[in-house]
């Protein structure tokens, strides 16, 4: 009597759920989920990192609350509108912003004009200014 032929593995793998280059066995799921061969970095390790990165001359990315204040600087300042487009924010988003961090920066007055002919605009001042 003659075996019926053994089905064919996909390829990539061995057995049902092992791959053939014998990393480790699990499921499809684990295997298309886990990271293999890239250990995971140790807080020092990512330290050292930023720190050789920051000699190097690159900077961090801005964060949006850096970005915001930078828009409010600005002479003009800023409407409510110009700092969602720039930080991706919805309007009350925006708002609490502005009520939140910029009024208690210490340091720095909130101002808010709202000219004839246009939408309200809020910049930043230093205190003694």
């Amino acid at each position: 009597m003659v075996a019926p032929p053994r089905p064919v593995a996909p390829a990539g793998l061995g057995a049902v759920g092992t791959p053939r280059n014998g990393r480790g066995v699990g499921t499809m799921e684990t295997m298309m989920t886990k990271k293999i061969g890239q250990p995971k970095q140790s807080g020092n390790a990512r330290a050292a990192k930023a720190k050789t990165a920051a000699r190097r001359g690159r900077q961090r990315p801005q964060t949006k609350k850096q970005i915001g204040i930078a828009l409010l600087e600005r002479p003009k300042g800023a409407s409510i509108a110009e700092i969602q487009r720039a930080m991706g924010w919805q309007a009350h988003s925006v708002r609490g912003f502005l009520a939140a961090t910029v009024k208690k920066m210490p340091g720095v007055t909130l101002i808010s004009e709202k000219p004839e002919n246009g939408p309200r605009r809020y910049r930043v001042e230093a205190a003694g200014a």
